[in-house]
């Protein structure tokens, strides 16, 4: 008999919004509206920071980039979110670090520690700053994973093929559907992934990005749109990284070498 027969699958659908700014209010007000959860990953060691430079390289200058400061995250800001680790300082780890072992345990580790006590929740996962495939090294994924409490990581490199509604090969290397810059195919992927049949396997579909990105594009509009047509499927199930996690890791590993 196959495996899988006579199992019932599931739809479900995640996001998460990198660097802790202040666009995340707006975020999640979108998110209570429709009860869907987010997850917000952040940076502990930056409270504060004004990324000017952020718009200048996107040809968008006067965007704003600020984080929150630790007061207004102390006062509950993410209360009723996902508060997950990007590491105290942004630095690429793959590069920035290299192979220096304390400074991948102390930009992960303490990151994941303060959140929890300015939140008290402990994460279990976190973004990759930069998120490239050097950030993913065999060295970067076994430090962590050793000397923290990280147990998922997401890139910010899409799927090759968002369309199959994968789910991750291991949970440290999480390659997630697409960004939301890429608003129209977003929301053509979200119609799809609404009408689809999980026959065979469960079907994950998992938007990535910046507050920033939404005052960028003017994406604001879409992006409600956007989470009120996966709120409104039934045949959905919205979830945080933490709660996806959780739900598949005794299936999904968190590495796979």
């Amino acid at each position: 008999m196959p495996e899988n027969k006579g199992k019932n699958f599931g739809k479900y659908f995640t996001m998460s919004f990198d660097d802790g700014i202040t666009q995340d209010a707006r975020i999640m007000d979108i998110c209570r509206k429709y009860n869907v959860p987010c997850t917000f990953n952040l940076n502990t060691g930056l409270f504060g920071a004004s990324w000017t430079w952020v718009g200048e390289v996107l040809g968008k200058l006067g965007l704003s980039h600020q984080r929150f400061t630790k007061e207004e995250i102390l006062s509950g800001i993410y209360k009723g979110f996902d508060a997950e680790v990007h590491t105290l300082c942004h630095p690429s780890l793959g590069c920035d670090c290299g192979t220096d072992k304390e400074r991948v345990i102390a930009e992960v580790g303490q990151d994941a520690k303060n959140i929890e006590d300015l939140t008290g929740v402990a994460p279990v996962g976190m973004a990759y700053p930069g998120g490239r495939e050097v950030d993913t090294s065999p060295f970067v994924i076994r430090t962590i994973v050793e000397n923290t409490p990280v147990r998922f990581a997401r890139l910010a490199v899409s799927q090759e093929k968002p369309e199959e509604f994968a789910l991750p090969d291991c949970f440290m290397k999480w390659y997630p559907s697409l960004a939301v810059v890429e608003m129209a195919r977003c929301k053509d992927l979200a119609r799809r992934f609404i009408d689809a049949v999980p026959a065979d396997r469960d079907l994950l579909f998992y938007v990535w990005g910046h507050g920033y990105d939404l005052d960028s594009e003017n994406l604001w509009y879409d992006f409600e749109d956007l989470v009120r047509m996966l709120a409104e499927a039934e045949s959905v199930r919205c979830v945080s990284n933490a709660e996806f996690y959780n739900l598949f890791k005794d299936r999904i590993p968190s590495v796979n070498f």
